[in-house]
């Protein structure tokens, strides 16, 4: 006959340790067997040109249309339609102001982003090294417009 402590860690190993053993080797021996024909998903980037899509744009002409907002300077007073939002002087001279800062950063950025590309075009020697960003510039500059734009439909909707 066996001590009582031998049975106790028998008992313990049979209840408690075998089932996870065994459930442990059979999740391993499946796993295995069937894991090979599973093809693994694979991640599709496609790579965005910037600085082309702000070439494309044509920023001679985009900057003064978007001037255009801003050189205006009568209040419009029409009454505005059911569909647009009520809009306060103080309020649309505001968001107006917010706006006429976004395109105040283009414009500046723009004119760098001349500079810049202008620079790198002139590199010779070490260009590699002494190139500038112009890539990151110019996925800023169309982040800019991009926000312009989300800017404009919303003060059009209240109604200017």
């Amino acid at each position: 006959m066996a001590s009582l402590p031998a049975q106790v860690i028998y008992q313990f190993v049979v209840n408690h340790m075998a089932p996870l053993l065994a459930s442990s080797v059979a999740g391993l021996s499946s796993s295995y067997f069937s894991g090979r024909n599973v093809p693994t998903p694979t991640l599709v980037r496609h790579d965005v040109d910037n600085e082309r899509e702000l070439d494309m744009l044509h920023m001679d002409r985009l900057l003064p249309w978007m001037r255009i907002m801003f050189d205006d300077p009568v209040i419009h007073t029409e009454t505005p339609s059911e569909t647009s939002l009520p809009m306060t002087m103080e309020a649309r001279h505001a968001y107006k102001k917010e706006l006429y800062s976004v395109y105040v950063t283009i414009r500046s950025d723009y004119t760098q982003y001349q500079q810049w590309k202008q620079h790198n075009d002139r590199l010779w020697v070490f260009s590699s090294y002494r190139k500038k960003d112009t890539a990151a510039l110019a996925k800023k500059i169309l982040a800019d417009i991009r926000l312009f734009q989300e800017g404009l439909k919303m003060f059009s909707m209240w109604g200017h």
